[in-house]
């Protein structure tokens, strides 16, 4: 039997953790695999601490972390990497923005084709768009990482900062054990460029890329990041990770 590890970092997400959490839960996925989640609360002050208790008691496959403070989203998704033990990781928002069954063909995709690597993208499909702010920023920050990672992997990752990014097990505890990032949104450019130059009996990764549907939530439904500020230290961020 096959294990898929799906880290869920956690910041005051009481709204939507539970919902998100039982479509997991229901996912069918490819024979011979079971999944296991690693839920991180970020040291959230409303009521996920009491959800997430009730969640382990009701499903056996779920772990769970918790920062005694609050380090943002790069941190807590890298204590929840190293805790994996799946032959593949990836990571699930804890809120209704993606839709969990595509884990499942981004699985599968990778297993026919035996990838290392598939990065979702939200731009392969006529998503809705709430902020056009980030869906340019996004294309931007994007297009920036390419002109680093394209060089050397020879795949066009259109959706850099896509949440799902379906990694080898090894190959992602690795990474996270140099992430150094510090932002909330840092840890999308610094994995994008260490999976870049990653390598393997001497030999990139193999990447893939899956469209996936995408339903964005407002500022009032809890959207945290802020274009300018966010995207600014994106831009940053891919330079920084490519060159240093």
């Amino acid at each position: 039997m096959s294990l898929l590890s799906i880290v869920i970092p956690i910041y005051n997400e009481q709204a939507t953790l539970e919902p998100i959490v039982r479509q997991v839960q229901s996912v069918n996925f490819p024979p011979g695999w079971k999944i296991e989640l690693i839920l991180v609360d970020d040291a959230s002050s409303d009521t996920t601490p009491k959800i997430i208790s009730k969640l382990n008691k009701e499903f056996t496959n779920i772990s769970n972390l918790k920062n005694e403070r609050n380090l943002g989203k790069t941190q807590t998704v890298k204590q929840g990497i190293l805790k994996s033990q799946g032959d593949f990781v990836i990571v699930q928002d804890a809120d209704l923005e993606y839709d969990p069954r595509e884990i499942s063909e981004m699985l599968q995709k990778a297993i026919n084709e035996n990838l290392d690597v598939i990065y979702g993208n939200r731009f392969g499909h006529r998503n809705k768009v709430i902020y056009w702010q980030n869906f340019i920023g996004n294309k931007f920050v994007s297009l920036v990482s390419n002109l680093f990672t394209y060089p050397r992997i020879g795949t066009w990752i259109p959706d850099m900062e896509t949440c799902y990014k379906l990694i080898k097990g090894d190959v992602a505890r690795d990474i996270a054990t140099q992430i150094t990032a510090t932002s909330n949104f840092g840890f999308e450019p610094e994995v994008t460029a260490r999976l870049a130059r990653f390598h393997r009996s001497g030999e990139h990764l193999r990447f893939g890329i899956l469209p996936i549907h995408y339903n964005p939530r407002t500022v009032s439904e809890g959207k945290k990041i802020k274009v300018l500020r966010d995207g600014t230290k994106a831009v940053c961020e891919v330079i920084y990770y490519n060159l240093f």
